[in-house]
């Protein structure tokens, strides 16, 4: 959970130093705190990477991402997994190399009811069944 850190210098620093030392591919952000009047490209993000995210309106403990190198290959436009619920934060994408599918997703205990979002994997999975899916979020369960 970075807490709305890819606006500050400090957190957005540390991630990409993060970034550089480990040469992550995917990294999954969590309250990312970020609504549509802040644009993508006025964040901290290093520059041989892609931002995908999925806001919340306005608020703390709200919203996702994902910083992907640019060097994956990956479809963002899942399909199958596309309106299933508006209710869920969750980005997906499909590195097109494989038959990998990743989400990175965020659960807030007061927006997505736990029951909401079980139901939420089981369908995601059952449409994805036979194919390899990666989850990485906090599913906020105590």
């Amino acid at each position: 959970n970075i807490q709305g850190g890819l606006i500050g210098l400090s957190k957005s620093t540390q991630i990409s130093e993060l970034i550089k030392k480990y040469n992550i591919d995917i990294l999954s952000l969590n309250e990312t705190n970020l609504n549509d009047s802040i644009s993508t490209d006025t964040l901290n993000i290093p520059n041989n990477y892609t931002f995908l995210r999925k806001d919340r309106g306005t608020g703390s403990r709200v919203g996702c991402g994902l910083i992907i190198s640019k060097k994956v290959a990956y479809d963002d436009k899942v399909k199958q997994l596309t309106g299933i619920s508006e209710n869920i934060e969750a980005i997906w994408i499909k590195i097109k190399s494989s038959n990998y599918y990743i989400c990175g997703f965020y659960r807030s205990t007061g927006f997505c009811k736990l029951d909401d979002f079980l139901d939420y994997f089981t369908e995601c999975m059952n449409k994805l069944k036979g194919k390899k899916v990666i989850w990485i979020g906090d599913i906020n369960v105590d």
